[in-house]
């Protein structure tokens, strides 16, 4: 037998209804004020989460159902030093339900290490609290499901993943831009390749004025569910330009990879989570073209009649060191010139290890690499599909620029 879901106003109880019904609350708020701050309260509002506060003084002592939490978020500013030991027994007990948690505010002296599913969120960047909701709840909120239903529990919770996954995959998917800035003198290719439902890469291609089109690829170390969480935080954390009243600020390469490190650092985020990346920012109208590279793959340029070549650049991995030094280069595209930009899932599309283990083109990539854009991509792609029975071993993520 199992039990139908259905959502319920804030005022009822944080636990089973009745024998055939449970209240699912998208985010559970635990804190010691009496209210949650009307910016967040407003941003869960808006985004019709069904959410419910929760005493926290009093959480410990309460009955409830693990499976009814999406997401908790404690307000760790609303608790007082003194029960510190406290919150460690509160983000426990959370931690061993598998209830993903978010911490919301200062978390000094919490070895966050220790905990396989928490984040932590800057009070200034509440917004950040939406992807984390979205993502984690998309896993644990169950389908509707009729009683008596005559298929064995196994085959239910297999069913119940597989669609979760699915629809973590297509929230994932709209977090990618929907229409790409093509024009007479540009020509945009990409293939989004997942090794499962949700991927640990994500990218962006955006025009930030007139005469500037910033675009970045960043792959979160590992896959699917973990990588995923990860990317829904590097979408909000990627500042490619700010604007101020009536003028805007277009940040460089540097900058953003700089900055986006320093953000990631302070997430302490836990579990080894850590990314690499590189942006690039084209004025569309000098066809310069600056980058800054973090631990990524080394982007290809692609010229009419000669040998691709990579553009290599220094910086390493995002997350790890917080005096990490990285490298801004700048490079002129002509007509006819191409730019590839992938996750290291490709590499072993695009090149072959000699004896010395240094990297070459291998045969099949250079065959293709004088197709156009479009061309070159979609025959990547019939490639990756056919040769790896669609079970690839990791994400990829090509992305191809041609100058027209």
């Amino acid at each position: 037998m199992y039990q139908y879901i259905e959502y319920c106003d804030k005022d009822r109880p944080l636990a089973k209804s009745n024998k055939t019904t449970v209240t699912f609350f998208d985010a559970l708020f635990i804190t010691n004020a009496d209210t949650i701050r009307l910016d967040l309260q407003k941003v869960l509002d808006i985004e019709r989460f069904n959410w419910k506060k929760a005493n926290f003084n009093s959480f410990l002592e309460t009955e409830f159902y693990p499976e009814t939490i999406g997401t908790a978020i404690i307000d760790t500013e609303s608790i007082p030093h003194e029960q510190h030991q406290q919150l460690l027994e509160v983000i426990q007990t959370l931690d061993k339900a598998k209830i993903p948690t978010v911490l919301y505010g200062e978390s000094e002296n919490i070895d966050l290490s220790k905990f396989s599913i928490l984040n932590v969120i800057n009070k200034q960047s509440f917004a950040q609290v939406v992807p984390v909701v979205k993502i984690s709840n998309v896993y644990r909120k169950p389908k509707i499901q009729p009683l008596n239903i005559d298929i064995t529990q196994k085959e239910y919770h297999a069913e119940q993943l597989e669609h979760q996954l699915k629809m973590a995959g297509l929230v994932q998917r709209d977090f990618l831009p929907r229409k790409l800035p093509n024009s007479d003198r540009l020509n945009w290719a990409i293939s989004f390749m997942p090794a499962d439902w949700v991927s640990g890469d994500i990218y962006d291609v955006a025009r930030l004025d007139e005469h500037h089109i910033g675009f970045y690829l960043a792959d979160a170390v590992g896959h699917s569910i973990p990588a995923a969480l990860l990317t829904m935080f590097l979408k909000h954390a990627i500042q490619m330009r700010q604007t101020t009243g009536n003028e805007y600020k277009i940040f460089s390469p540097l900058e953003v990879i700089t900055t986006l490190n320093k953000r990631m650092l302070e997430q302490n985020l836990s579990g080894c989570q850590f990314t690499t990346s590189c942006y690039f920012l084209l004025n569309t109208e000098t066809l310069e073209l600056s980058f800054c590279r973090a631990g990524h793959p080394y982007p290809i340029l692609i010229q009419k009649n000669k040998q691709p070549q990579l553009l290599q650049s220094k910086g390493s991995l995002l997350g790890i060191f917080d005096s990490a030094q990285f490298q801004q280069e700048t490079i002129q595209l002509s007509v006819g010139d191409k730019l590839l930009v992938y996750s290291d899932g490709a590499e072993p599309f695009i090149n072959t290890t000699n004896d010395n283990t240094s990297f070459e083109f291998n045969n099949w990539f250079l065959g293709i690499a004088g197709l156009p854009a479009d061309n070159l991509v979609a025959e990547f792609e019939t490639v990756v599909r056919q040769g790896k029975n669609y079970l690839q071993p990791d994400d990829i993520t090509l992305i191809a620029l041609e100058i027209l």
